[in-house]
């Protein structure tokens, strides 16, 4: 197999950096107001978009109004193969979004996962069988560095780290690319890094807080995105009433963040798609001279 036939498999053009895993193994960091908040701002960018939520507490699935009892199938049973992925797939209150949910079905996920032959890669299978009837494919991953968030981090195209700008923070997200190193060192497969962003970022914050955030800024440069979400109630209270908090407070600051934010996530999709483009294009020009 060719060089440029492996990265357009990698990399399809039609659909370049289509899906993007939201990853920390800390809790508490918003990755699922992120993930939300994001799939709805591509909404309103016209886009179809998908939510897998690879969370056995299914915070993302009941955030965006499904009920309990309708959790499965989910993410689990596709994985599994116990249903087809499009058997699973879920409408929700936000509108344009739909969601593979999550529940307790994936609580054993990882035991069953181990004894796969092809365990790191089953979700990667799921989206490949859903992923032409959407333009973004969003990934709320759960709090640890799981086999479950190695198959995020394989079937990914990119990923986005939320953190918050706390002691430790700096830690937190070299510990992450460690594990993402070591994962495509020892699979071969693992999404790059499309950006880390702040959350729940203190209106006034101390100088403890904001020599946090010039630590990452330091070390990891433009891979932090400019906007910060900053700290706010409607947020939270935007998620109770299952709505993303621009549909809910239009005009709060926590909508004006998540819409800058999706702006800053949507330019980096094209323009690392564009690199990549590039890549498969310069890759076949040297494979048909040789």
């Amino acid at each position: 197999m060719s060089l440029a036939t492996i990265a357009r498999k990698i990399f399809p053009v039609a659909r370049m950096l289509q899906s993007i895993a939201v990853i920390n193994n800390k809790g508490g960091v918003a990755k699922t107001t992120t993930t939300l908040n994001l799939a709805a701002g591509f909404v309103q960018r016209g886009q179809r978009v998908l939510v897998v939520d690879m969370d056995s507490q299914a915070s993302a699935s009941l955030a965006m109004g499904l009920d309990r009892s309708a959790l499965a199938p989910g993410t689990a049973a596709a994985l599994f193969g116990e249903v087809a992925p499009a058997g699973a797939l879920q409408s929700t209150a936000f509108t344009g979004v739909d969601v593979l949910p999550g529940g307790m079905a994936l609580a054993d996920a990882n035991v069953r996962l181990q004894q796969q032959s092809d365990g790191t890669r089953r979700l990667r299978e799921v989206l490949r069988t859903v992923s032409d009837r959407y333009d973004r494919v969003l990934i709320d991953c759960a709090p640890s560095t799981s086999i479950l968030t190695i198959n995020a981090l394989v079937a990914a195209e990119s990923f986005i780290i939320p953190t918050t700008p706390q002691y430790l923070s700096l830690e937190g997200i070299i510990n992450l690319r460690a594990v993402v190193r070591r994962v495509r060192s020892e699979l071969n497969a693992a999404a790059p890094v499309l950006g880390i962003a702040f959350t729940r970022v203190p209106r006034s914050p101390s100088q403890g807080v904001r020599a946090s955030i010039e630590k990452v800024r330091d070390h990891f440069g433009g891979k932090v995105f400019s906007t910060v979400i900053r700290e706010d109630a409607t947020i939270r209270d935007a998620m109770a009433a299952h709505a993303p908090v621009a549909a809910f407070a239009s005009e709060s600051d926590g909508a004006v963040d998540y819409t800058a934010l999706t702006a800053e996530v949507a330019d980096r999709l094209q323009r690392y798609g564009a690199v990549y483009a590039n890549v498969i294009k310069h890759t076949a020009r040297a494979t048909t001279a040789a």
